[in-house]
């Protein structure tokens, strides 16, 4: 539907009539892209556990649930939700296919690492049939994924920007969409520096594919430098992460609100409070990675770390309990992760496998209400976390398992 408008539309620009678009009750389809994924890691820093396409997916998912909690006239649809990888031209499809009227790509920037050319700050890609020099650097490095496809060098031909009968048939088809997406740029640029606190590097334009392949409103957001030590700790951070998400997210909510006319609640960010946090994740980053290094030969004392924890872990009890057990899922990775990872920030975990994935799980009880109150003191950490119920060792419904449990109380 929205491509036949459109093409009325452009038929009507190009015989000199204006066109206003008028608001009406169906769903705002927001895309949401997140850069990278499953063999293409993306930019790495350092460790090389720091990846760009882990970033990347987690600010991706807060802001999808942002966008789920307090805009329900908004319909929101993934590229990918977990660590696979999908070619540019499959995430341009996914966004046509929905009819989507905006399209966000989340990506992290990177530079090679000098301890000269340290820069910080966030970006705002549109589309750009003419390279801009200054930005040859982003066009290679985001484009790159092409040689990770196959037929890539043939499926990207158009990319050619000499070739001037796809650039004269591009330029009339999106010209609109174009101008849109500027409009986007400009609205988050703004929301991830006045709101966000970060560094302002502009609103640029580039000849990236993803955007290129794209039929509507479509942009490429540079969330930092994965490269410099400072972004890289932020970036690394659920609370840095969390901001991110809050800035897109608002951008969105303007954006749609002005194309709608249905205003939707903005997220109210405390920049000091969140560098507080990230310095305090980052400190028990340290301390957990400083407990798993081996003691060296010399030395024979026993180091002790403390690691908090918000309420002790319940006892494992030898026989099946009576009724449901209650676990809290604190993330889900695609590869199985050693026990004490940084990315659980402290807890001890639980691990079961569903669906090829592997879910790492926190506190286990009988009691549902125990379970809240535990959830509640890692809600923090783990904003994305919720409950899910076990009998013996098999998943079962929580709605299933919570009628179980207010049956064995009465």
């Amino acid at each position: 539907m929205r491509q036949f408008i459109y093409t009325a539309c452009l038929m009507m620009c190009m015989l000199g009539i204006s066109v206003v678009a008028a608001a009406d009750d169906s769903k705002f389809v927001v895309v949401l892209d997140a850069g990278h994924g499953g063999h293409d890691a993306g930019a790495v820093g350092v460790p090389k556990t720091n990846r760009e396409k882990d970033i990347n997916l987690a600010i991706t998912l807060k802001v999808g649930q942002l966008l789920k909690q307090n805009c329900p006239d908004v319909k929101v649809i993934y590229t990918r939700e977990t660590d696979v990888f999908v070619t540019l031209s499959g995430r341009a499809d996914i966004a046509n296919k929905a009819d989507a009227d905006l399209f966000v790509s989340i990506h992290t920037n990177a530079i090679d690492r000098s301890p000269s050319r340290q820069p910080m700050g966030v970006q705002s890609y549109t589309l750009s049939l003419k390279t801009a020099e200054t930005n040859l650097e982003v066009e290679k490095r985001e484009n790159s994924v092409i040689q990770f496809e196959a037929d890539g060098q043939q499926k990207y031909s158009f990319m050619n920007p000499n070739s001037s009968e796809s650039e004269i048939m591009f330029e009339l088809m999106q010209q609109r969409d174009m101008q849109e997406s500027v409009n986007f740029a400009k609205l988050a640029q703004e929301e991830m520096v006045r709101s966000g606190g970060r560094r302002d590097m502009g609103v640029q334009q580039a000849n990236l594919a993803v955007l290129r392949l794209t039929y509507m409103p479509s942009v490429l957001l540079e969330v930092g430098f994965i490269s410099t030590p400072a972004e890289e700790k932020f970036l690394m951070s659920d609370a840095g992460r969390t901001l991110m998400a809050q800035c897109i997210y608002n951008a969105i909510s303007r954006y749609k609100t002005m194309h709608t006319g249905r205003m939707s609640n903005l997220e109210r960010i405390d920049v000091k409070a969140v560098e507080k946090k990230v310095d305090e994740e980052a400190k028990i980053a340290e301390e957990q990675q400083a407990a798993d290094e081996p003691a060296s030969d010399t030395d024979n004392a026993p180091r002790i770390v403390t690691i908090p924890d918000p309420q002790p872990q319940p006892t494992a009890e030898p026989e099946k309990p009576a009724g449901p057990v209650f676990k809290i899922q604190i993330l889900i990775s695609q590869k199985p992760l050693e026990a004490g990872n940084r990315q659980f920030k402290g807890l001890k975990t639980e691990c079961y496998s569903e669906a090829g994935m592997y879910k790492y799980t926190y506190g286990a009880t009988t009691d549902y209400n125990e379970i809240l109150k535990l959830r509640k003191g890692i809600v923090d950490k783990f904003p994305d976390s919720f409950v899910i119920a076990f009998d013996g060792n098999e998943k079962i419904v929580l709605q299933d398992a919570i009628n179980q449990w207010k049956k064995n109380r009465k």
